[in-house]
Formats: structure tokens, sequence, C-alpha cells
């Protein structure tokens, strides 16, 4: 099957046909900004100030780019800090390039409700080992929006016995005085997540935005609207697009029942779906249904109330700030592919889907572990114990395995002559030969894994040296970015990391970086 996100990288226009353009065209032209509304831009600077940052420096004209991700445990994975890096870089990179003040964004989407998502975070042991810390708390908080999950005294617990397992620096104390103090000033898991962001990136001019803030709430009501008036609609236009995508041999990323509105309503704290059938809303989970006007009406008055799904999302992110550019993971911009025509619906101007920079943080010691076993990153995906027999062979120097090799193309040359001489005696015998020649085969490599398994002291280094190579840069193999939070590195690496990151990461090359700590 074809893949969106190589082939958008790739240029290729069947695909570029469903976005704005590729991502080199956010610098071919110079960003036409929407005009910031004057309240949301207050409102914006004081939430920041309430996180504990620097308010933002925004003014009413500014160009932005936007990222985002869900608030987590920890604040998440470490592709989350890979997106806000390259939102950073690439407002810098547009103010160099066009002389125009450019805010890069980070909408962090308090409204999600997938706490299993959120609630757990992985680490490396002292011993190289990955362990989860997951978030139990004793209030039940399923269906909630991040922003109503509260922080039980448990994490307090719960970041000591990170710290008891983990190794550290100097750095460490610091980092973990600070994650403390940052859970006691926040009321909410959204709120740790906004906080851990605003310390991470604090002077590098990232803008925290969240959009249950009231004031966004007052300005979505505008592409909600439209939402309510027409249900299904965009429903329609989404799947529709997802068929041309696998018309084309990709699979769909979003597909929607045909019920299924694009938005969420609160009710009791609780975030839930809402349907639409039979010309009236329904939403299951509570037993409620309502017609389109009454729906219409509890916007007008509660709009607090009402979230946007992923797809209508990009629309009030696009009618809030006017962004040039959204800055998506792999994921994010395959699924990007299906909201065009929504953009189309609304009249408003897709921005380019830019590609957010993929990172593994490497070691010197990793890297001479690698280099010593001829292993390349993508190789660390393999079972375990396929690498260890590969490391074994690439590091072997045992004369009686050069013997084999050397012996083995012999037997394997007269093996394939008596094969073809016999076709042209005896049919039945070459069938029976060819049959002996792998058996014979299959024997000579049981030999050769003998032989190189037959060192049982150098099997057991080799083993633990694949083993601590593969859970730092592909734990579960996976890719590390997608596994371990940034903590994992900061207790080792303090604050500095960051504005390291910030340096080593070239957005305009969309391979993976290794950055060496």
């Amino acid at each position: 099957m074809r893949n969106i996100f190589d082939e958008y990288l790739a240029g290729n226009p069947e695909v570029l046909d469903f976005f704005a353009g590729a991502p080199q065209d956010l610098f071919t032209k110079a960003p036409h900004p929407g005009a910031l509304d004057e309240g949301l831009v207050q409102a914006i600077q004081e939430y920041q100030a309430r996180l504990g940052g620097q308010p933002p420096v925004l003014s009413c004209g500014d160009a932005v780019v936007v990222t985002g991700q869900q608030p987590a445990l920890f604040a998440g994975p470490l592709y989350t800090i890979y997106k806000a890096v390259t939102v950073i870089r690439l407002a810098r990179k547009i103010e160099a390039a066009f002389r125009v003040r450019c805010v890069p964004m980070f909408w962090l989407a308090a409204d999600d409700h997938d706490f299993e998502e959120a609630r757990t975070a992985h680490f490396l042991s002292r011993t190289h080992e990955p362990f989860a810390a997951t978030y139990a708390p004793e209030e039940t908080v399923q269906g909630r929006s991040m922003y109503f999950v509260p922080l039980e005294d448990t994490l307090h617990k719960l970041v000591n016995e990170v710290v008891d397992k983990t190794a550290g620096s100097e750095f460490k104390e610091g980092v973990v005085a600070f994650l403390h103090d940052a859970l006691s000033c926040s009321a909410s898991l959204a709120d740790w997540s906004g906080r851990i962001l605003a310390r991470l990136f604090q002077g590098t001019g990232l803008t925290l935005f969240a959009p249950h803030i009231p004031a966004a709430r007052e300005l979505a009501r505008e592409a909600l609207e439209p939402e309510i008036a027409e249900p299904l609609r965009n429903t329609r236009l989404i799947n529709e697009t997802g068929m041309r995508l696998e018309k084309l041999g990709f699979a769909r990323q979003l597909a929607k029942s045909d019920n299924e509105c694009n938005f969420f309503l609160q009710m009791g704290g609780r975030r839930r779906k809402v349907l639409f059938e039979k010309n009236r809303f329904h939403l299951p989970e509570e037993g409620i249904e309502c017609s389109v006007e009454d729906m219409l009406a509890l916007l007008r008055t509660s709009p607090e109330r009402f979230s946007p799904n992923v797809a209508l999302r990009c629309i009030v992110q696009q009618r809030l700030f006017s962004p040039a550019a959204y800055v998506a993971g792999p994921g994010e911009v395959a699924y990007w592919a299906q909201f065009k025509p929504v953009f189309e619906r609304y009249g408003c101007a897709m921005p380019v889907v830019y590609p957010r920079a993929r990172a593994v943080l490497t070691t010197l010691k990793l890297n001479k572990l690698r280099q010593h076993y001829g292993f390349g990153l993508d190789d660390l995906a393999a079972g375990r114990d396929i690498l260890v027999q590969r490391a074994l062979r690439h590091i072997a120097r045992d004369p009686a395995r050069e013997t084999l090799a050397r012996r083995r193309d012999e037997v394997q040359r007269a093996l394939r002559r008596l094969t073809e001489d016999l076709k042209e005696q005896n049919l039945q015998a070459a069938s029976m030969a060819q049959g002996l020649e792998r058996r014979i085969e299959a024997g000579l490599d049981r030999l050769d894994r003998a032989l190189i398994l037959g060192d049982a002291a150098k099997r057991t280094a080799v083993e633990k040296h694949v083993a601590r190579l593969c859970n730092e840069l592909m734990p579960f193999r996976k890719p590390q970015e997608r596994v371990y939070t940034v903590f994992a590195f900061l207790f080792e690496y303090g604050w500095d990391l960051i504005p390291r990151l910030l340096q080593a990461l070239d957005i305009e090359s969309f391979r993976t970086h290794e950055v060496e700590l």
C-alpha cells in the first residue's frame, strides 16, 4: 500500500493535490497574517503567565505558525518536544526570509479526552531497561477533557518512584524540584503539561494556547455554527476524500460514521460524542436528543461546552490565527490529506502542512557500539535474536568459519553441477539432487550458527550490547521519539538539552536526525 507521508515528502503531484502545496512552498512568498482578536491576544498572554512562562509578545498583525499535541504525563513522548522545536525554528526562518514578525504557537489540545493515551510515560532505568510510569487517579476521569483531569497527591509519589529508578547527574535535583513545584501549582493534567512546556521553552518565543480559554470558545462559535446548522456535510466531505485516497492506493486515515458530527459536547464534566439522525442530534452516552434549533441556542448561550473534533479543529485554528503553516507528525500529515474540502467549504485558506523534525538521541558510546556491530538505526527494529546473530557474524574472526565459508562455495558449486548434469539424463534423479542441495544448505547454515554461538562469553556480551542499543534507541521496536519522555534525558543532561536540540535539528531535512549528547 502506498504511503501518503513518504510521497508527500517526495513531492508527488498526485498527493500534493490533497494539500495546500509542498512544504517548501512556505518559503516562496511572505505569509499574509490575519487580524488576531485583541481580546484573544490578551487572554493568551494571561494564560501563559499563569503557567509560569514569560507572557508572549503577541500583537494583532503577527504572522503565526502552529503545532499542537494533547497534554500527557511528563509532557508526553519526545515527538511533542520535536514539534515545538520545529515550529520555533520555522518561525525564525520565516522572519529572516521575509522580515515579518512570525509567532511560533503551540496548541495544547486540552479538550482531548483520551486519558488512556495520556496517563503513561516511559523512562530508562539505571540498568538501561525501559519502564513505564502510569498515573492511576482514585477519582474516575473516563471521558474527561485533560483540563478536567485532576492531579492527585499520588503523582508526587510517582515522580519520586521515577527518580529512584533513573540515572542522573548534577542537573537531576533541580529538574525534579521543578516537577514537584509545577505539580503543586497546577489544577489539571493540562496545566501540568503547559507548565512543563513553558519551562522547557522559556526564552524561545514559543506561545502556548489552550482552546478552553473563554475568549477562544467565544470566537470558535463561528466555526461551529455551520457544523450544527448543516450537520454531517463535513463528515461527507471527509469520507469522500478518504475514498478518493483509497482509489489511489492509500489507506484512509479518518473513516467517520455517516451519522457522526464533528464536535463534542461537555456533559457533567465529560466530553460526549454527538450523532445526527432523523433530523435530531443525539448524545448516545447520555440518552439525550435535541433539535438543530436547540443545539444552536445552546451554542449561543454556553459556547464553553462545545469543542471541535480533529477535523473541525483545523478550521477553528485557522479562524483564530490564520496560520501560514501547521507543523505535523507523519500520522497527522496523512489525515490532513482529507481536510482540504472542509477548508474550501468554510472559505478558509488551508495552511501548509509542514513535517516536524524527527530525531533520535544517542551518545558516543552507543554510536561506537552500533559501528562495532555494523548496525544502522533502522536495523534495530529487527528482533533481538536476529540482531545478535548479525552482530556475531559481523565481528567473527573464526578460522573454522573462514574454512566453512571457503569450502561451502565448493560444495554448492558441485551440487549445482550435479543437478544440471542429471537434468539431461534423469529428471527424477535431478529432482532428488535438488532436495539434497537444499538439505545440505540447511545443514551448512546450522553448522555456521553453531560456530557463531559456540563462544558463550562472547554471545553474552553481544546480547547485552544489543539489548542496550535496542532499549535506548528503538525501545519495543518503535522509534525512540514515540516512547520516551524528554525527562528520561533531562535528568542526565539538564535544561540545556532544549537549546542543544534547537541548534542541532535541521527542519529543512526530513530525515531522522541523530543527536549525539
